[in-house]
């Protein structure tokens, strides 16, 4: 139950506007009405009680961060407000008896996070910058700026560090001028004290701001990592790209674009101006010298230019053949034992061996161009070294240069060649980076199933008709549908099964009502609204899909049946009686922590599809989606499952399944509809439709 005190807390904190006397009846009419589950509570709060635009938003406690909180949890039959977590624990106020909790987090069952955000809208510039489209190098440097006082502290460290090489010349300047002709030790040994706490201070500047980096570098490689895999987990599915290779070489190009970026802001920010900052020192100190090195420094910056231009298509071939490279790699690992039953090694074993030798080829041309630039950059490195010594020599000759100003300029001139180096070496990286950031990018882009800016809808009743609208859905590039259908209606007790043969769009229909896959054309409206402008979590909480090979998981058997949600113990138990699930797990001495590897290998066809089934039941959806929910079964199992269908699909609940067991079909179904080609062949009620054993049904 909801305690008025501490949900004006909440707001409060939240900087929420409410009416008291409004919040205080919404709030007993919320505490009476038992059918909303703990989420919709909140949702059904929000919506009447708040001035403004708010959307409620949660997350598995396990995946909260620092925008979750102060976040509002439904705990051991009571809720409690989380103000923060510490490394071991929550930090918690209950609503009921407003006692402050800490909440061991080894303790916590699996349950969600719910907390309430206003929902802003969007200005022009937004919406421009989402029709250019997102760029990883945008979210990079918003990542950077989040905060920025570590680019303020770490330009301070490396402006003293620099200082103090000037410092370091100088004190060899003084010394070899000053200490050495005539022997001044006391001089020496005061200018080595005052020198000892530079390079003290200096030592702890690197080591203060090598920290820094490396904090940031992990804040930042976070950021990326869970913006990348949340843009994955809800990216359109008939968007992504087919070859799994490439998908995945989109994703995990972020750690070289992270650390290029991160390292090479500092470098153009500071290091390379403090390189010119030393010529001019050099020039104050040694004049002409100083034109040596300033050559040197242009030499090497053109030279990198070039070497970056000439690698250019290089690195595009090789990012393109690493690509294959990877889905070749998948596709052998995935299908191996495919692979060996029908003697096919010879054949993988060369497509391995030409796209390693093509990407091999490719590399040594890329590393060719890499070397010859590097080493003529340090080759001119050491050529202008020895014509600033050369130079330096017949200035002291000539009386206008000292002994000491050379050896300051040796000392100076190293720092100059150390940031032209990491500047021709930026410059040939950036290629690389730049195709990395380029398919990261096109990741990006792949459209996600609900805008950002969507006011998604909570309706506060349960899913009671479900109607299609004029539906079209055809895969990125092709122009011919695989589904076309004009209208069909599934209403409150409907039990159809979908029939048709293979490839008629009985899989791609299930998926649409799902809302895995988004239309091409058309709308599937739910209860009169839009499929798409429904809270994804209304839907997950009313919809449950089996598709034709569910997908196992590394991780326990339990794990891998509830899979986070937040599923009480006596449906779990009683999941497992009805489905008997124990068969799968009996004779493992873990019993429900039975160790699953990935994609559920050592499990048979029929037990992951098993596994699949005890998830659309512990969810007790309103909305049952079964892709041939017996195509891997035998008899006996089939039979307790279209048992348990029976008893445990509600009177009220729709029950939608594609199949091709025709007894199936008969047994479950009240309403059949056949597809061919995408289109409805028929759809009557079960008894009207005489059925074959055929791919087929006939009136």
């Amino acid at each position: 139950m909801f305690n008025v005190n501490l949900i004006k807390k909440y707001f409060d904190i939240k900087n929420i506007s409410y009416d008291d006397d409004v919040l205080l009846s919404i709030i007993e009419d919320t505490n009476k009405n038992v059918s909303l589950s703990p989420s919709e509570k909140i949702k059904y709060l929000v919506e009447k009680c708040c001035k403004g635009d708010f959307r409620v938003s949660q997350v598995p406690i396990a995946e909260a961060t620092g925008i979750s909180f102060p976040g509002l949890m439904f705990h051991e039959l009571r809720w409690v407000l989380i103000s923060d977590e510490s490394e071991d624990s929550f930090i918690a106020e209950c609503f009921e008896t407003g006692i402050e909790l800490k909440i061991p987090k080894s303790s916590l069952p699996i349950t969600v996070v719910m907390w309430i955000d206003e929902i802003k809208e969007s200005n022009p510039e937004s919406a421009l910058a989402s029709e250019e489209g997102v760029s990883i190098k945008s979210i990079i440097f918003e990542a950077l700026l989040v905060d920025k006082r570590w680019i303020r502290d770490i330009c301070l460290a490396t402006v003293l560090v620099n200082i103090f090489a000037v410092i370091t010349s100088l004190f060899a300047m003084q010394v070899y001028d000053r200490v050495v002709p005539t022997l001044a030790f006391s001089t020496l040994y005061s200018l080595l004290a005052g020198m000892s706490l530079i390079y003290l201070t200096d030592f702890t500047l690197k080591i203060t701001r090598s920290r820094l980096l490396d904090k940031n570098a992990s804040v930042i490689d976070k950021y990326l990592s869970s913006h990348v895999f949340d843009h994955l987990l809800n990216a359109q599915l008939d968007k992504l790209p087919r070859q799994l290779g490439t998908l995945t070489a989109q994703i995990t190009g972020l750690d070289g674009i992270r650390q290029f970026f991160t390292s090479s802001i500092v470098f153009a920010l500071i290091d390379l101006p403090f390189a010119i900052f030393f010529l001019f020192t050099m020039y104050a100190i040694a004049g002409p010298v100083a034109f040596v090195y300033a050559t040197f420094l242009i030499i090497s910056l053109i030279i990198g230019i070039n070497a970056q231009f000439r690698s250019a298509k290089v690195s595009k071939e090789l990012t393109q053949r690493s690509n294959e490279k990877i889905g070749i790699l998948v596709d052998t690992i995935r299908g191996l034992e495919t692979i060996r039953s029908s003697g096919s090694e010879k054949h993988f074993e060369k497509n391995w061996r030409e796209i390693v030798a093509t990407t091999s080829n490719t590399g040594l041309v890329q590393k060719k161009i890499n070397t010859i630039a590097t080493s003529v950059s340090q080759t001119l490195g050491q050529v202008s070294y020895a014509s600033a010594i050369l130079l330096g020599v017949h200035s002291i000759a000539s009386g206008d240069m000292t002994m000491g100003s050379m050896i300051a300029c040796s000392i100076l001139g190293g720092r100059v060649l150390g940031p032209v180096g990491q500047a021709v070496g930026y410059l040939i990286q950036y290629e690389g980076v730049k195709q990395s950031a380029t398919l990261v990018d096109s990741f990006l882009n792949i459209p996600v199933n609900r805008e950002i800016n969507e006011k998604s809808i909570f309706p506060h009743v349960k899913p009671k008709n479900l109607l299609v609208e004029s539906l079209e859905f055809a895969y990125e590039g092709s122009s011919t549908p695989q589904v076309s259908i004009e209208n069909i209606e599934f209403k409150s007790g409907d039990r159809v099964a979908i029939l048709g043969g293979i490839g008629s769009g009985k899989s791609t229909l299930l998926k649409m009502l799902a809302g895995l896959v988004k239309p091409t054309k058309g709308r599937i409206r739910i209860n009169g609204i839009d499929l798409w402008q429904l809270d994804p979590y209304f839907v997950s909480n009313h919809f449950s899909y089996l598709p034709q090979s569910p997908d196992l998981f590394r991780g326990s058997f339990k794990d891998n049946l509830i899979l986070g949600k937040n599923a009480s113990d006596s449906s779990l138990i009683d999941t497992i009686n009805t489905l008997s699930l124990e068969n799968i797990y009996e004779q493992n001495d873990k019993g429900l922590e039975m160790e699953i590897h990935e994609g559920g290998s050592g499990l048979s066809g029929g037990q992951k599809q098993m596994v699949g089934i005890g998830r659309v039941f512990i969810n007790s959806p309103t909305v049952w989606l079964l892709d041939e929910p017996t195509s891997s079964l035998d008899n006996r199992t089939q039979e307790v499952v279209a048992k348990a269908l029976k008893e445990k699909v509600k009177p009220n609940d729709i029950l939608i399944f594609a199949t091709h067991n025709l007894s199936l079909a008969k047994d479950l179904s009240n309403r059949v509809i056949v597809l061919e080609k995408g289109k409805v062949l028929k759809d009557a009620r079960a008894n009207q439709i005489e059925m074959r054993k055929k791919n087929a049904a006939v009136s």
